[in-house]
């Protein structure tokens, strides 16, 4: 029998980060796992805590007892717990930032929210029955027609805590904890049936089904041109793997995909799909996460935080457009979900299927050296074949004073599509309706006093905004610095792209995608639905709309400046900017009209715009993974991101300084660099100092690396400074 437990205690703080040893009362020992939520003294007080071990033995003495078990059953399986613990190794976090990560916030909290749901008894026509009250006929009706809904949801409708009550008095509804037995859908899309597949995808689908039958883990990379048939690859063999009697995890990059994906897996298997994401409601959430726990959901889709989910028997990951930054988590822990993914094929013997049509350096290059399996597609299933591209140098428009920020062989293409009644999408990876606001006379640009960075003009909204500490301010009509009056605005962005439309083609129904447009939880699906549906001919967006959509009415794509993300500091800009114009290029051409890609940049003969327009990944691959061997940056070496920040600008100095002294006798051969001022060095009134660690398998020094960082948090006087380590950041700015 266990007497002692280890407990990671459930507050987010570098004191309490380890594990603390506690007795188990003879009353509980017969209940208490690992993974169980505990009330715990700590001090003077209780707090929650999480047990990680159970122990018969400690050499701690004068232990105290635990309080109460919290949950009936653990929220953590095993594999979490040891995945926890992996996580605070390799992502330089507290233990309990991983575990935060891997369980919604309102379990974590324990207000799992009850859903209102028909007593099973209560019939239709009981409605009828309500006619001397409106209100509540009305509540009972949306439940009748949209099935079990949180408070929450019903408030959002209109609908009182009172009217409930009333409705739950006369034993109409009930609300029941977590997942009803049965949730009734709005939409069920039409089911589907595998399709046949070609030689390559027949050939590719092959290698995947037999790695499917090996008992141990296999990496898979699947590099498929845009429209080579990847998603029918990821659905056959999940449906292979579903024969196996095991389950499968597909992984997307964007909220924006998961109505078109949900749409293709939902009826694919019908009634074994669970989703994941973000902006899912509490309530929704919660569904969602039941009908994993049950076993009831046998396919989970989802972004990001899904690779968590407490799934059993996997033997399929799908990470679909592997090399999107979204994977990688920003705050602590600072994960890649790729990362992660394949952590959880290896612990269950699973595949982990990699897919896209411009891989990651590191994921193609670790390919070619055998470290996985590369599968190829070089061939669309659509009836037409990559899309010509056209490069329009804009320094030529200028010069021939032609200063529209659409080129004119832009302006000629989108007036065929227009007048032929196809569709267009133009794309543009910035929001807003200017990047800056300049003065002519004195070259004066109007900034965030906060933050180090210019400010945004949004147009709709005549506001000057900070997109890093959300400031707002008013545009001026006089320059702040001279009184000049020449204020002009420069570097355009979704908003001004809509704008430019309107002016050009009054008359044309246009859709703009982007953070500002799309905050609202159902607004990527309804945007998404109305251009699938024809009931728009422009769609404008960011990146969101780069990706994954497959809409075969769109005949052409514009580019309005290629040059957004090549002109960032930051020695990966080069690939972002290929694997944005491959992809967005990828959008056109499905349809039997074909398509076409017009590329406007001030770089035109750049070898990442060159590449993306000849469709050439391997070109770009070889330039580009000499350029780093050259340079000795990943995937020749990893790098590891110690971020300082604080109000003092000597402060932070003085506290990146003390820590680097200390990398200096455990760094080895690996190149320390700084530490020095990061691109962007002020954000929130908060200066940002960095020192990087580069060099080969630096998780080799992960434990004196934490050491030193317990040294740096242990510091007295405390550095009133922030820490934030990253292990092979994506983006360095």
């Amino acid at each position: 029998m266990y007497k002692y437990a280890e407990v990671i205690i459930d507050l987010v703080s570098n004191a309490v980060d380890r594990p603390f040893h506690y007795s188990v009362p003879s009353a509980m020992q017969k209940d208490l796992k690992p993974g169980m939520r505990v009330t715990v003294p700590l001090g003077s007080r209780r707090t929650q805590g999480y047990v990680i071990r159970l122990l018969r033995e400690t050499a701690i003495d004068s232990l105290r007892d635990i309080i109460a078990i919290t949950d009936p059953e653990p929220l953590l399986t095993p594999e979490q717990l040891a995945l926890a613990h992996w996580l605070s190794m390799r992502c330089y976090c507290r233990i309990i930032d991983a575990i935060h990560a891997m369980i919604p916030a309102s379990f974590r909290k324990g207000k799992q929210p009850g859903v209102i749901q028909l007593i099973e008894a209560t019939p239709a026509a009981a409605t009828v029955n309500l006619d001397r009250a409106p209100a509540q006929r009305e509540a009972l009706h949306l439940v009748l027609e949209k099935g079990p809904l949180s408070r929450s949801e019903l408030a959002r409708l209109g609908i009182s805590s009172q009217i409930i009550r009333s409705l739950e008095k006369k034993d109409l509804v009930k609300s029941t904890a977590g997942r009803p037995a049965q949730v009734k859908k709005e939409k069920v899309p039409p089911s589907t049936k595998p399709l046949i597949m070609r030689n390559e995808q027949a050939n590719c689908f092959e290698q995947v089904s037999e790695a499917l039958e090996l008992p141990q883990a296999q990496r898979i990379l699947l590099h498929g041109i845009t429209a080579s048939g990847k998603t029918e690859i990821y659905m056959q063999s999940i449906a292979h793997c579903l024969g196996q009697g095991r389950t499968a995890l597909i992984m997307v990059p964007e909220i924006a995909l998961t109505p078109q994906m949900i749409e293709h897996f939902e009826g694919r298997f019908p009634g074994l799909v669970a989703v994941i994401h973000s902006r899912l409601s509490v309530a929704e959430k919660n569904r969602q996460w039941q009908t994993i726990l049950s076993g009831e959901a046998r396919v989970v889709l989802g972004a990001r935080s899904a690779v968590f989910v407490p799934l059993d028997n996997i033997g399929l990951i799908v990470i679909d457009e592997e090399h999107e930054t979204t994977y990688k988590q920003e705050e602590a822990p600072r994960y890649h979900t790729r990362d992660v993914a394949w952590w959880r094929a290896r612990h269950q013997r699973a595949v982990l299927l990699l897919g896209s049509a411009t891989p990651s350096l590191e994921s193609y290059y670790r390919a070619l050296e055998g470290d996985g399996l590369l599968l190829s597609m070089s061939e669309r299933v659509t009836p037409t074949q990559l899309p010509p591209v056209t490069i329009v140098d804009m320094r030529k428009e200028l010069k021939e004073n032609h200063r529209h920020i659409f080129s004119r062989p832009l302006i000629v293409e989108l007036t065929g599509v227009l007048e032929r009644g196809e569709q267009a999408l133009l794309f543009i990876n910035r929001r807003g309706f200017a990047g800056f606001v300049l003065c002519r006379e004195c070259g004066y640009v109007v900034r965030c006093p906060s933050c180090d960075v210019s400010l945004t003009l949004h147009k709709d909204r005549q506001l000057m905004c900070c997109h890093y500490c959300a400031r707002e301010e008013s545009v001026p009509l006089t320059c702040p610095s001279c009184g000049g009056i020449k204020i002009r605005y420069f570097s355009a962005g979704t908003q001004r792209v809509e704008d430019e439309m309107k002016k050009l083609f009054p008359s044309a129904s246009l859709i703009r995608m982007d953070s500002d447009t799309t905050s609202s939880r159902q607004a990527h699906e309804h945007f998404y639905r109305q251009f699938r549906d024809h009931k728009a001919s422009v769609l404008i967006g960011t990146q969101m709309i780069a990706k994954g959509f497959d809409f075969p009415g769109v005949t052409l794509v514009g580019v309005v400046a290629a040059d957004t993300t090549l002109n960032l500091p930051d020695f990966r800009a080069p690939e972002r900017t290929f694997q944005l114009l491959t992809q967005v290029a990828g959008r056109t051409g499905r349809g039997p009209r074909g398509g076409l890609v017009i590329v406007q940049t001030y770089h035109p003969t750049h070898y990442s715009i060159r590449a993306a327009a000849g469709h050439n990944y391997r070109e770009f691959f070889d330039q580009e993974l000499e350029n780093r061997r050259q340079l000795a940056y990943p995937p020749f070496s990893d790098l590891l991101r110690f971020l300082f920040r604080g109000p003092d600008e000597a402060t932070v100095f003085e506290a990146a300084n003390w820590f680097t002294g200390l990398l200096e006798p455990i760094a080895g051969e690996a190149e320390i660099l700084g530490p020095a001022p990061a691109s962007l060095y002020r954000i929130k009134e908060q200066y940002r100092v960095q020192t990087i660690l580069k060099g080969e398998a630096l998780t080799r020094l992960a434990p004196a690396i934490k050491k030193v960082i317990r040294e740096y948090h242990s510091h007295k006087p405390p550095w009133p400074t922030r820490l934030a380590v990253d292990f092979n950041p994506l983006v360095v700015l």
